[in-house]
Formats: structure tokens, sequence, C-alpha cells
């Protein structure tokens, strides 16, 4: 089975349009979660793809550093939710995994390991929000020009553009169909979404 990023039932999903909620709903992640996801890889995807064909791996790397936190911002704000990128070996200080996340990482990195689909999953809050976490698996070969082996992947100029925005990056070396990290998309807290509404 081909693994592609950020796994086939979101880039299926991407095809599902959703209204922004309304002030007194809740969203339920199981449903909306591989919504906000498909919604957030799609536009992320694209703007990739035209920088990568206007400048190449050096475009998609200002994406990356400059668009892709407002792709998320917004996708999340239609839909009443939080959107982040996580990984254990993140390239952006701010994706670093935190322990929740590290723990759901591992559990997708074990199912990979028995050549299984990491499966999305739901997880109540304390507070009586929830946080929906779906694998990011590479499956695409333009994701090595900047996450793949430096020398073999990832050409010197790229290499250089990344050490120079990313001093601490830690996301390089991959290979397809290794697990790179996941989507988390969260919901705000009961008490909360009635406050802030």
């Amino acid at each position: 089975m081909k693994l592609i990023l950020g796994v086939g039932l979101f880039a299926a999903a991407a095809a599902l349009a959703q209204s922004p909620l309304d002030e007194t709903t809740k969203p339920d992640l199981a449903v909306v979660g591989p919504k906000v996801v498909a919604e957030t890889f799609a536009n992320l995807s694209a703007a990739l793809g035209e920088a990568i064909a206007k400048e190449g791996p050096a475009g998609a790397l200002k994406v990356c550093s400059e668009k892709a936190p407002a792709i998320a911002s917004e996708v999340g704000r239609l839909h009443g939710v939080t959107v982040r990128r996580a990984a254990i070996r993140a390239r952006n200080p701010a994706n670093v995994a935190d322990e929740r996340e590290r723990i759901v990482l591992a559990e997708f990195g074990a199912m990979l390991a028995k050549k299984e689909m990491p499966k999305a999953r739901t997880i109540p809050e304390a507070d009586g929000g929830q946080t929906f976490m779906a694998p990011i698996v590479l499956g695409n070969p333009l994701c090595l020009q900047c996450h793949g082996m430096p020398g073999k992947d990832i050409a010197p100029g790229t290499l250089e553009a990344i050490r120079k925005l990313y001093p601490a990056d830690q996301a390089t070396g991959f290979r397809m169909g290794d697990l790179r990290g996941l989507w988390s998309v969260r919901s705000a807290p009961t008490t909360e979404r009635g406050a802030d509404r």
C-alpha cells in the first residue's frame, strides 16, 4: 500500500467543504478533525507547489517558515479549532512535540514498523475539549528535497538555506514512508468556548 503524506483519508476528505461553526457549536473532532487536516494540508501543499515551481526548494522553505502558520491559523479559525504540526525531530522549534504528542508519535511509529498505516485518533481532554491527532507520513518525493538525506536528496544550496533559517534543524535524514510527525487539531475547552464566543 502506497503511503501518502497526511494519509489518503485526509486527501479524500479535502473535497468536503465545511462552513464555519456557529457561536454555540462544539466541534466533534472525530468528524471535523479529518476535514481540518485535509483542508490545511491541501492549502499548504498548493502554496508549496507554487513556491517550488517558481523558486525551487528554497521557495518551499519560505512557505514553511512564513506562510504555514498563517494557513493553519486561518483553517483553524474557520472551524473553531487550533491546528499545528508536531514532530520529535522538528525543523521549527515551535513544532517540537509535547509529551502527549510524543506518546502518540511513538504509537504511530510502532504501527509503521509493523507495516500498518497509523490510524488517527481523537483524545478527550480533562477540560472538556478534544485533540485529534493524525500521522504525517512522507509519501511525496518532493518532500525529500528538504527532509531527505543531505548530499543525496537535499542539494547543497537547499541545505545551506535550511541551516540559515533553522540553525537547530533536526528534520533531515528521512526516507519515503517514514513518519515525519503528526497533525494536532485541538478544540477549545468547554468553558473557554462559552466565555470567548
